[in-house]
């Protein structure tokens, strides 16, 4: 029966319709806005990372659905009633009370249309009478557009179709936590989608639309103003580096079920970061996975207590500050006394020079040279290597982290800064701040968009200091260093190891909840990349940044390096590592001990 009330549906409404016209009733025009299609976002060699793609919108005046419903519903079964010579089947006007037959009319005209959309014709019938005072309701949004085409086909009375765009993300949640999302209003939400959204999202157009009785687009009459499209966005990520490390760090997350883990990638002469991943994470194709637990990116909003990947970073201050020099000796036992607080090492490493002081991580090694290095510089020092400060890429959530006021400090609460307590950075930051190291103590601005003339760096240290930290970094990937298994098979590296433990949400330090870090570059002698791994809560004996985030860190520099077709400056392939030191030791890491022994305080920004 719906076919048949259909016809004569139309019908009624062409007869109508003709009647109308020649009395210039059954036209009007409207204003109907048109989407701009919004900018594409590419990585570094143009891959695309987010487009859009064409969508419908269906859009219904209950109002006059219902009154042009009615009107025909009450000629048609005039019809039927008063003229005999009717052609038209009429025995379904006489099968029950007004009422009810209204009813069947109504469901049988929308049927076709509820089966369409995917709704159950009861609940979408019930839809529109609730809302039959409203001159406007959507009934489906972003669906594709020959469904919209058949829904209009149907010539259903008040019903008019928009069309527009849906964004899709070809790599879903490998570059979900950087792109982010746009809503149904084509929005953007998260992540570079809302901080480009002026960038991106163009300028919408306005169209003079005639339309019929029923609401019906006939046609354009008039374009007011033509959209504008959006501008594109070509980002620094490369789409190859970003997968690998997704790909290793779901690994190490799988290996450790670690709570988060974290990598960023940075090119060291040009400051573009190459990638940024952080796992557990979201596909922003998927509304459900829109969670912000799996869509902030943790690599610039979660800041940590660096641990001893400080360390390097506080050495190469007392050396520009003149505090000391790569050789300086310190006669040293296996603790430290400073007044009621004692600092520790899991050895006693006696006397050592700076050095051998990074490359033993050691804690009482760094707290004698707090005492040597003045207040004041070492915070401005630290500054302009960018902790406590902005990134500069901007983006939503970003952290700055915290770094002290350091001439409020006791002489203890001082030294633990200089192996990475008391003050807290991003992931990306402290990439950042090796990535400095590693061009001759040069910081070049960071940047997420692709660059094409890399500006002038800022000089933060000498290039003699920095030169002489290198040289302590690539001790610690040595033999008997306590990062050797950052090693790859191809690539000379640098770097550092951290463990810290965990901040307790009600203040003081958790005994069994760490950070494990590495934090380096490579290749050592002429570096091209510097990178931040960052395993967080790895459960299990294996929590030292030595043992979980360093063999990650070797994984995707190798493959990173590949990518960037560098050539491998290792000669030889290295050795097996086993998890003991050179003389038989089991693996031991002093951050492990670094904690200060005095309740700690959550750090803020």
């Amino acid at each position: 029966m719906t076919l048949l009330l259909i016809g004569q549906l139309i019908r009624l409404q062409v007869t109508t319709a003709r009647e109308l016209t020649a009395r210039g009733y059954d036209r009007s025009l409207r204003i109907q806005t048109e989407d701009a299609l919004r900018g594409f976002i590419f990585d570094r060699e143009g891959e695309p990372l987010a487009i859009s793609t064409p969508v419908s919108t269906l859009i219904a005046d209950p109002t006059r659905l219902w009154a042009t419903l009615n009107g025909d519903f009450d000629r048609l079964r005039e019809a039927c009633l008063s003229d005999k010579n009717y052609s038209e089947d009429c025995s379904w006007v006489n099968s029950g009370d007004e009422e009810e037959t209204r009813l069947r009319y109504h469901y049988e005209i929308l049927r076709p249309l509820a089966g369409l959309l995917d709704e159950d014709l009861a609940r979408f019938y019930d839809e529109l009478v609730k809302r039959g005072d409203s001159q406007f309701m959507y009934l489906a949004r972003q669906i594709p557009p020959n469904i919209a085409k058949e829904a209009m086909d149907l010539k259903i009375p008040a019903l008019r179709q928009e069309n527009g765009y849906k964004r899709f993300y070809p790599s879903g949640e490998i570059m979900g936590q950087i792109i982010g999302y746009t809503d149904v209003e084509d929005k953007g939400q998260e992540g570079l989608e809302k901080l480009y959204e002026n960038t991106l999202a163009g300028r919408p157009g306005k169209m003079k639309i005639l339309q019929d009785r029923a609401g019906r687009a006939l046609r354009v009459v008039e374009e007011v103003a033509p959209a504008a499209k959006g501008s594109q966005l070509q980002l620094s990520i490369d789409k190859r580096i970003q997968f690998i490390t997704h790909q290793v760090l779901q690994d190490t997350m799988n290996q450790y079920r670690a709570a988060s883990v974290t990598a960023v990638v940075i090119d060291i002469k040009s400051g573009e970061i190459l990638a940024m991943v952080s796992l557990p994470a979201g596909n922003p194709n998927v509304s459900a996975e829109r969670r912000a637990e799996l869509l902030k990116n943790r690599a610039v909003t979660d800041t940590f207590e660096p641990g001893s990947t400080m360390k390097p970073l506080a050495v190469a201050a007392a050396i520009e500050l003149g505090a000391i020099s790569p050789n300086t000796r310190f006669k040293k036992g296996m603790t430290y006394q400073m007044g009621k607080n004692t600092v520790r090492d899991t050895h006693n490493y006696g006397t050592q020079d700076t050095v051998g002081i990074i490359r033993k991580s050691s804690n009482v090694g760094m707290a004698m040279i707090s005492e040597r290095t003045p207040r004041k510089k070492y915070r401005a020092f630290m500054h302009g290597l960018g902790f406590g400060e902005p990134s500069g890429i901007n983006f939503p959530g970003e952290q700055r982290g915290h770094f002290p006021r350091t001439e409020k400090l006791g002489n203890f609460e001082y030294a633990t800064i200089f192996y990475g307590y008391g003050v807290s950075t991003s992931a990306l930051q402290l990439a950042h701040a090796y990535a400095t190291i590693a061009n001759d103590g040069v910081a070049m601005p960071l940047s997420l968009l692709k660059v094409h003339t890399p500006p002038e760096g800022k000089r933060v240290m000498s290039a003699k200091t920095a030169a002489s930290v290198r040289k302590m970094l690539e001790a610690v990937v040595g033999d008997g260093g306590t990062g050797r298994r950052a090693n790859t098979d191809t690539y000379t590296v640098a770097g550092k190891t951290g463990t810290s433990h965990k901040v307790r949400a009600g203040g003081g330090y958790a005994e069994k909840n760490y950070r494990g870090i590495f934090a380096g570059y490579a290749p050592a002698h002429d570096p091209r990349i510097a990178m931040v791994v960052v395993v967080d809560d790895p459960k299990g004996s294996d929590y030292y940044g030595g043992l979980v985030a360093a063999p990650p860190f070797a994984r995707i520099a190798e493959a990173s390096l590949k990518m960037l077709n560098v050539l491998p400056d290792k000669i030889t392939k290295t050795d097996a590592i086993a998890l003991v030191s050179d003389s038989g030791d089991p693996f031991e890491d002093n951050d492990t001990v670094g904690a200060p022994d005095v309740p700690a305080k959550e750090i803020t920004q």
